[in-house]
């Protein structure tokens, strides 16, 4: 469901889907931080995400950075 969230951020407001994935990243943290901890457990098991530390999970990056090649 949180790729799915993802993708209709991303086709609403004209974000890349990388852009996209930051905004509803930032809006589960906050969210976690002001709401009650039910409501947002509740949230985070419909989306498929998990807390950690306290925080909202990020999703995950389909494209993660990689690490700089080295030169021969």
């Amino acid at each position: 469901m949180l790729e799915e969230l993802i993708r209709a951020v991303s086709a609403a407001a004209g974000l890349t889907p990388e852009q996209a994935a930051l905004a509803v990243a930032a809006v589960l943290r906050f969210f976690t931080a002001r709401m009650p901890s039910a409501l947002v457990g509740e949230l985070h098991e419909r989306l498929g995400t998990r807390l950690q530390a306290g925080a909202a999970a990020r999703p995950r990056d389909p494209n993660p950075p990689q690490p700089p090649r080295r030169l021969p």
